[in-house]
């Protein structure tokens, strides 16, 4: 143990993790929210009112379980890429430390700044808990469920840093493996009703490895085991703590299989450019093909074209076809069996509201997954490449390189919408003549959270020291445009009609529920004459401008500093 604390590794983690501003900010927002929270559905009606408190513990304990799983990423996905980033890993591997030393210092540094997060969190639930509506052994699965929640998350976190080359890109990975182990598991089981009860009993098993699962298990034991038939609340915790324990051994192997193997030569290749036609129809027949080939010699910009986006269009949009068409493939097949899907249960009774719902949710949920990402490398890539100097040096205005990355980005994230015309071509064939604005409403929809999640990511780029920081940022804006204002349904009669769909306009998803049927959200006033979802498209109209204003004047300051 002596010898683990001396790790230098280790040391270094936990000094560099104390004195980064992000962890302050992670434990200012953690605890911020749990105390704001605790202060908004403090119980009114006495402090040992039953209803009132079993409503704070959950909302409290769900919102606890979110923060975790979402700040666990920034501090391990980045573990191994930043040594990459920085040429640093290969003298780690060839210093007098042994592989297990580098393991568990990587291991115990980047897991130990999330779990004193969680410390740090344990007396905000103890003034919680001053509420009563849950007892001592729930709350301790509770918490349990939280801390294993945060231990499988950060190895998998760790695993997508050993296998991928950048830190946005393990960053990425991470996100959507916590989105498809948190959330995903529950779509087998809402989208294949009727079934066997043996495929049944599987996918309430799978539904079992969600943490919200469990966590509303515990809570609700008695009303769970009413509504989920054969299933006992214990049993869901056992399991679910099972199911945690081997995804983390699938990811600690993979992470510790990386550090434990010596590093690779890498063999270095000649590349010269060519302009015949020959070179070009042999590439292009071959495998992989490539939709714009780099080493193809090529006329100069013209002077009306921006050269910042033909730049980015060149090398980042179509220097990576395969994952191009590979991630293009996976979304098109994704939209055509979720479409199957909802048809199937529905095939008897038809329900266009319930396609429709699912086949905007779906497009979204592409955008909310990719713009992020996408525009959040923007500016971060030219510092750390160090063409971000050149590029200074250059007549281009700071204006029209926002203008290129931002146009760059759509197109790359326009590019995998191409996988939700199918989606279009089915709710153009539900809809009647009268009924076509909808296409057209949930266009402006999309095309808006397209601009104000790129811009976001965008804008992040530029005040952020490094990509990995960039998404992070990036993420944490896209969670609250799509997930914060949801939050106002928990405070219930205490928020007004009026300040409710104020709030509400800022969510993508409710605009575009809205807009499929007039009986959702039919409740909420409407403002200023206006539906929540014209509001909507007017609102992200000018959070975009902001945005992309707010990027402009920051890539104009770091053009005028000096180096």
């Amino acid at each position: 143990m002596l010898n683990l604390l001396r790790n230098p590794i280790l040391l270094r983690e936990f000094r560099g993790a104390a004195r980064d501003g992000r962890t302050l900010l992670f434990l200012a927002v953690l605890l911020g929210g749990l105390g704001l929270i605790i202060l908004a559905l403090w119980p009114r009606t006495g402090i040992f009112s039953e209803s009132h408190s079993t409503e704070l513990f959950t909302v409290f304990l769900g919102a606890q379980l979110t923060f975790m799983i979402l700040l666990t990423p920034g501090f391990t996905a980045s573990a191994i890429t930043s040594e990459r980033e920085r040429n640093s890993f290969d003298l780690l591997q060839t210093s007098l430390l042994t592989p297990a030393e580098i393991l568990s210092g990587k291991l115990v540094g980047s897991l130990g700044m999330p779990f004193l997060l969680l410390l740090a969190s344990l007396p905000v639930t103890v003034i919680c808990a001053l509420s009563g509506g849950i007892s001592l052994p729930t709350l301790l699965r509770a918490l349990a469920i939280i801390a294993a929640a945060t231990f499988t998350y950060g190895l998998v976190g760790l695993a997508a840093s050993a296998l991928c080359k950048r830190s946005y890109a393990a960053l990425l990975a991470t996100y959507l493996a916590v989105a498809a182990l948190a959330g995903a598991v529950w779509l087998p089981g809402v989208l294949m009703t009727g079934v066997s009860p043996g495929v049944e009993g599987i996918f309430l098993k799978l539904r079992a490895l969600s943490p919200y699962e469990a966590l509303f298990a515990q809570q609700y034991a008695e009303r769970y085991e009413l509504t989920v038939a054969g299933s006992r609340a214990r049993d869901v915790f056992m399991f679910h703590l099972g199911g945690m324990g081997v995804v983390a051994a699938v990811a600690f192997s993979l992470f510790a299989r990386f550090v434990l193997r010596p590093p690779r030569g890498r063999r270095n290749e000649t590349r010269q450019m060519y302009d015949d036609t020959r070179t070009l129809i042999k590439r292009k027949l071959g495998f992989p093909f490539y939709l714009i080939d780099p080493l193809r010699r090529r006329r100069p910009i013209a002077n009306w074209r921006n050269p910042v986006f033909v730049a980015e269009l060149r090398s980042k949009i179509f220097g990576n076809p395969k994952f191009i068409v590979r991630a293009l493939s996976v979304c098109i097949m994704i939209s055509i069996g979720l479409l199957l899907l909802v048809a199937r249960q529905y095939a008897t009774t038809i329900d266009a509201d319930r396609i429709r719902s699912a086949a905007i949710i779906f497009q979204l949920g592409v955008i909310a997954l990719l713009a992020p990402a996408v525009g959040s490398s923007s500016i971060t890539d030219e510092k750390t490449s160090g063409t971000l100097l050149l590029l200074r040096l250059t007549p281009i205005s700071p204006a029209r390189v926002v203008a290129g990355k931002l146009k760059a980005s759509l197109m790359y994230v326009g590019i995998f919408l191409i996988s939700s015309l199918p989606v279009f071509f089915s709710l153009a064939y539900l809809e009647s003549q009268a009924s076509y604005w909808r296409i057209g409403a949930w266009l402006g929809v999309l095309v808006t959270t397209s601009v104000v999640l790129t811009a976001g990511g965008l804008c992040a780029s530029t005040f952020a020291p490094s990509t990995g920081a960039a998404t992070a940022w990036s993420y944490g804006f896209a969670l609250i445009a799509c997930a914060g204002p949801l939050t106002v349904f928990l405070f219930g009669a205490r928020v007004g009609p009026e300040l409710q769909t104020f709030i509400l306009t800022f969510n993508p998803f409710v605009a575009a529920l809205e807009i499929t049927s007039d009986q959702l959200f039919s409740g909420l006033p409407s403002l200023w004459g206006r539906r929540l979802w014209e509001n909507h498209l007017i609102a992200y109209g000018a959070l975009a401008a902001l945005l992309l204003t707010v990027s402009a004047a920051r890539v104009h300051r770091l053009f005028r500093e000096r180096g």
